[in-house]
């Protein structure tokens, strides 16, 4: 089977999979709206009557797990979407959003983005896909959570980070956004303490390099062979 490419930005695919007309009517009823770093975006349990895409800023999508303990389950960017997994029979955000830095949204009220899938099969099929993928991912994630060591988690988080957020444009090597160590604790399912010691084992076999908060990626290939165990 072909295998058919999958954007991660919503409005790359907006663009690609909806008419004009559609289009058009989402720029008119889409609101902007300006969060400031640490802020909530939404939170979990609530109505989800908006879908929002970021079109600048940097957010962590959040769930709880029981008192005082919060998984992290992706990292957004620009041009990514936010509150659809609020979609469905009773239209509730399962997860929370939290702005990393100064965030810049558009919201689309719901009634109308179900419109737009209900009046544009192409649109409709790729956000299938999409949705198809991100389940896979948040599945293999549990998997790893069982299977993985807490240095393999850490490593996993450090990856996830780079894919999401990419390099600094002046050193290949500075991670361009570094999440806060609690941040990458939370994405990894593992304690802060845990965590701390893991970043240090990654530093001393040469695989980072820590510079005040930020951290350096000095050997993907050695990233990846912990991953592979």
């Amino acid at each position: 089977m072909q295998r058919i490419p999958l954007p991660d930005r919503l409005d790359t695919l907006i663009t690609a999979h909806c008419s004009p007309e559609w289009r058009k009517l989402m720029e008119q009823r889409t609101t902007v709206l300006h969060f400031a770093q640490g802020e909530q975006l939404f939170k979990e349990k609530q109505p989800a009557d908006q879908l929002y895409i970021m079109r600048t800023g940097k957010a962590k999508v959040h769930s709880s797990f029981g008192p005082g303990s919060t998984r992290i389950l992706r990292f957004a960017r620009d041009g990514q979407v936010l509150g659809h997994r609020g979609i469905g029979m009773d239209f509730t955000y399962t997860v929370s959003a939290t702005a990393l830095s100064e965030c810049v949204l558009e919201m689309i009220p719901m009634p109308l983005f179900l419109e737009v899938l209900r009046a544009n099969a192409g649109f409709s099929f790729h956000f299938m896909l999409f949705m198809a993928e991100e389940l896979r991912r948040s599945e293999e994630q549990v998997k790893n959570l069982m299977n993985m060591t807490v240095l393999q988690r850490v490593a996993k988080a450090l990856r996830a980070t780079a894919e999401c957020f990419g390099f600094d444009p002046d050193d290949k090597n500075l991670l361009a956004f570094t999440p806060s160590r609690q941040d990458l604790a939370d994405y990894a399912g593992a304690t802060y303490e845990s965590t701390i010691r893991a970043v240090t084992e990654l530093q001393k076999k040469k695989v980072i390099k820590t510079v005040g908060r930020e951290i350096r990626i000095l050997a993907p290939h050695k990233l990846e062979g912990i991953l592979r165990g």
